[in-house]
């Protein structure tokens, strides 16, 4: 066994899927998010707005090396962990990468109810919403491309979804 890590847009799952996978497999579920947070002593848009996205990827490093060093786990990475090549590295060299996709008016759609998200607009509107949400695919689909396997994440059902990915990553990891 090792770690899998689950890549993709806000909104495609990952905080979702991440535990019920991890009860799948028996692991821990860490969310990297929660543990920036925890880091910080702060909520993710109070990081942003107080020190700046260069700091939050700074404390997004540090929680994901305290993360992978724990092993065998479940690990919902933020939507932009990739970017940083430090982060590639660890991922890479630690366990298996996963991305979870969904069409992008289904992620706007998801992602509108949330307030407070550091790369959206509070009250913007639906189609503003996807075309930031495409300015970011643009942004990451490189690293997205990284991933060793792809789900889609439109299913009705987030349990079916979680026991599609763990038989399909059943003694790969």
């Amino acid at each position: 066994m090792a770690i899998v890590y689950l890549c993709g847009m806000p909104g495609a799952g990952k905080s979702t899927l991440g535990p019920l996978l991890a009860e799948l497999r028996a692991q821990p579920f860490i969310d990297l998010d929660t543990m920036i947070e925890q880091r910080a002593g702060m909520t993710i848009p109070a990081i942003f707005s107080s020190v700046g996205e260069g700091q939050f990827r700074d404390f997004e490093n540090l929680s994901l090396v305290q993360a992978a060093s724990r092993g065998d786990s479940v690990i919902a990475l933020g939507g932009g962990a990739l970017e940083r090549d430090d982060n590639r590295d660890v991922i890479m060299a630690s366990g298996l990468l996963i991305l979870l996709e969904a069409p992008l008016p289904l992620l706007a759609a998801r992602t509108m109810s949330q307030v407070g998200r550091p790369l959206f607009r509070d009250g913007e509107s639906l189609a503003e919403r996807v075309g930031v949400l495409q300015m970011l695919w643009e942004r990451r689909r490189e690293y997205f491309e990284l991933a060793a396997l792809t789900f889609e994440t439109d299913d009705a059902d987030p349990q079916q979804t979680a026991l599609k990915i763990f038989e399909a990553i059943d003694g790969l990891v």
